[in-house]
């Protein structure tokens, strides 16, 4: 599923970005589309304020999609933002930074309520379509996030350092639901996958594809146990705190699919003010996977300036550093660079002891209120040079 994903997610995460990171925004949730239009005279009528919070934004967003891995296109997300009131003083789950967890919280706000139709397509081929929904209730006690696509991914799958083009088109339905635990940061839940395809490889000259990837016809089908940890000042631009999340995957042909196996994985962002102006950042990703797994189920290495199931493994994880400036109140810049590591215990893959990346990039801050951001980042990875259309922060 993963692989389709890759090109939906973009879509749907350019339309609903808050939600991606499974944290509460700092400010509430309003629309750019509307911002400008709360003047000072809205300010003065009470009631006229309080109406505007109820009424639904519906924004259009261009997505630029950049990934060296499936091309470079251009997606449209039309999506529609119900606004909820605001949590009262005192009211709704309380965090705190690892450095002051004894003497200091940061109050959150629930994420916003997002539904989208989204389309978009690549020069390399790849295209999709689909809807996606986010939510939480109770006060942001229980989060939905909700996603429904049908996807062709064009791309390359590596033997031996070869590539072998695949096409795989198919239907995805991805599911989350997560509860939290009384009034802390800690939420558990539960995720569903569902992925339905056929595949083409056109291996040409190359080496040959692994006869147990032969499949024309594939499901895959799983259920996730989520747990997470956030405690990051907000989720558009971190400048201090956590983010851990612990998923463990199981893929059952009992499901009526057509694979056994398992995946665990590990993600942890942690964010360090240095000064007024500098901001170091940390990421950690792992996964790893056994049984029986597709081409497109086994880990691969998550770094700038390198393509997506270039580097796969029965285990893959990166760990990526950045250092971040704010040169002024709308604008940052950054250097980042980053390690990616594989086992070697697959017989169609390379064993790779230098997968590195660094880069750099800019960031302007397009909306204030919302804390948008928006900004380019290019990177050099071993083998070519790549660049990103962004938003917010990559993590």
């Amino acid at each position: 599923m993963l692989a389709a994903v890759m090109f939906a997610g973009l879509l749907f995460l350019g339309a609903a970005s808050t939600e991606a990171s499974e944290s509460p925004p700092a400010e509430s949730a309003e629309s750019v589309a509307t911002a400008s239009s709360n003047t000072a005279s809205d300010d003065n009528d009470g009631k006229r304020k309080e109406g505007e919070k109820d009424r639904r934004r519906i924004l259009l967003i261009p997505v630029l999609v950049t990934e060296p891995a499936i091309g470079e296109g251009l997606g449209l997300a039309l999506s529609v933002l119900h606004t909820k009131p605001r949590a009262s003083a005192g009211e709704g789950p309380k965090a705190a930074t690892l450095e002051s967890i004894e003497d200091e919280t940061i109050r959150g706000e629930a994420p916003p309520v997002v539904s989208a139709v989204f389309g978009g397509y690549t020069n390399d081929g790849t295209w999709a379509f689909g809807v996606g929904h986010a939510n939480n209730f109770r006060r942001d006690t229980i989060r939905y996030a909700g996603l429904a696509a049908s996807t062709s991914v064009t791309s390359h799958f590596f033997v031996q350092d070869a590539p072998i083009e695949f096409e795989l088109e198919g239907t995805l339905v991805y599911q989350s639901l997560k509860f939290r635990v009384g009034n802390s940061r800690l939420l558990f839940g539960t995720s569903l996958s569902y992925f339905d395809a056929t595949n083409r490889f056109d291996s040409g000259s190359g080496p040959s594809v692994p006869p147990e990837f032969l499949t024309v016809d594939l499901r895959e089908i799983g259920v996730a146990a989520n747990a997470a940890y956030e405690s990051r000042d907000n989720v558009t631009m971190p400048s201090r705190g956590q983010f851990v999340e612990l998923g463990l995957w199981r893929y059952e042909e009992t499901l009526e699919g057509d694979y056994d196996y398992w995946k665990p994985t590990l993600r942890f962002l942690s964010f360090h003010p240095v000064g007024r102006r500098f901001t170091l950042g940390l990421r950690l990703d792992v996964a790893t996977v056994g049984g029986d797994p597709p081409f497109f189920g086994f880990p691969w290495v998550k770094l700038r300036g390198v393509p997506a199931m270039r580097f796969q493994g029965e285990t893959a994880g990166a760990l990526e550093m950045q250092a971040r400036f704010r040169a002024a109140p709308r604008w940052i810049v950054f250097g980042f660079a980053g390690l990616g590591v594989t086992d070697d215990d697959l017989d169609f893959v390379t064993d790779s002891d230098s997968i590195h990346s660094a880069g750099a990039g800019a960031r302007y801050k397009i909306f204030e209120t919302q804390k948008i951001w928006v900004g380019l980042d290019v990177a050099r990875g071993p083998e070519d040079w790549a660049w990103y259309v962004q938003v917010n922060h990559p993590w």
